[in-house]
């Protein structure tokens, strides 16, 4: 008798996935949780160093009900949060799988550069603004002030080459960290690798991002330290990690070096462009 086997793939849920990481978290099934028994467990730096290793879910759905034209990556943010969250907006890009309602999802022509804009502190200090409950619709989403496509397509004022191509490096370099995501990476850049899980190096790309998107926005300088101190959870987190609010120091020296580059015409100096 002939067996038939069928491939299964993960059924992701919003607790699995981070911003720029579809690799946060596995989920078990506790046993000593009287509600909400399906838990994260978080990954360490160590495991993401694996490009191997990708989370864990709780269930697995079968390849074959999935749309047939769903794409080999996703992109999508976590319905569940609040304003007072240490970061309202996560978006994520992740494997073609199954995914859970809590993890809306989007399509389109360069899904890569709104999930630049939607991680960024500038988007996030906006959607404070708007949501009001628990939960991150797209009703709100779709309020959220967004630069438009042709923006992107503009040389971009800090650097050689235009702005969509500077921030889609970047976000591959943080979004593709596992084999399962290589294709976004061979789609987006050309590269036929996963990227070294490097908190150091992730924590650079990320200021970079923001720093650029403060000066997308229009954001003075002023204002971008007043933005950045209204995120006290990161700053607590930062100051007992590093003795310092390292994630504002970070921008405001990005977004001081782009300013110079855009003032004197000289590019901007990125360790990430020489790779």
């Amino acid at each position: 008798m002939t067996k038939t086997f069928e491939r299964m793939l993960p059924l992701y849920e919003a607790k699995m996935l981070d911003a720029y990481d579809h690799r946060d978290a596995d989920v078990f099934k506790s046993a000593t949780a009287g509600k909400r028994q399906n838990q994260p467990r978080y990954l360490t730096d160590e495991e993401k160093r694996d490009r191997s290793r990708e989370a864990m879910p709780i269930a697995w759905v079968r390849e074959s009900v999935l749309p047939e034209d769903l794409p080999d990556w996703l992109t999508g943010f976590s319905d569940v949060t609040s304003a007072t969250n240490e970061r309202t907006v996560l978006a994520a890009a992740f494997p073609r799988a199954g995914v859970g309602h809590t993890y809306p999802l989007w399509f389109g022509q360069r899904r890569e550069l709104l999930l630049a804009v939607l991680n960024s502190h500038v988007l996030d200090y906006l959607a404070r603004q708007k949501v009001a409950g628990l939960h991150l619709t797209y009703g709100y989403v779709r309020q959220f002030p967004v630069p438009t496509p042709d923006t992107f397509e503009a040389w971009c004022p800090w650097s050689l080459g235009t702005l969509a191509d500077w921030l889609t490096e970047r976000v591959v370099r943080l979004s593709v960290t596992s084999h399962s995501m290589v294709r976004m990476a061979s789609e987006l850049v050309g590269a036929q690798h996963p990227y070294a899980w490097k908190a150091s190096e992730r924590d650079l790309l990320r200021a970079e991002i923001d720093a650029a998107m403060f000066h997308l926005y229009a954001v003075s300088r002023e204002d971008v330290d007043y933005i950045m101190d209204t995120f006290p959870i990161v700053k607590r987190k930062d100051e007992v990690a590093h003795g310092e609010y390292r994630t504002k120091r970070l921008i405001l020296e990005t977004y001081d070096q782009m300013a110079e580059a855009i003032a004197s015409g000289t590019p901007y100096s990125s360790p990430f462009d020489e790779d």
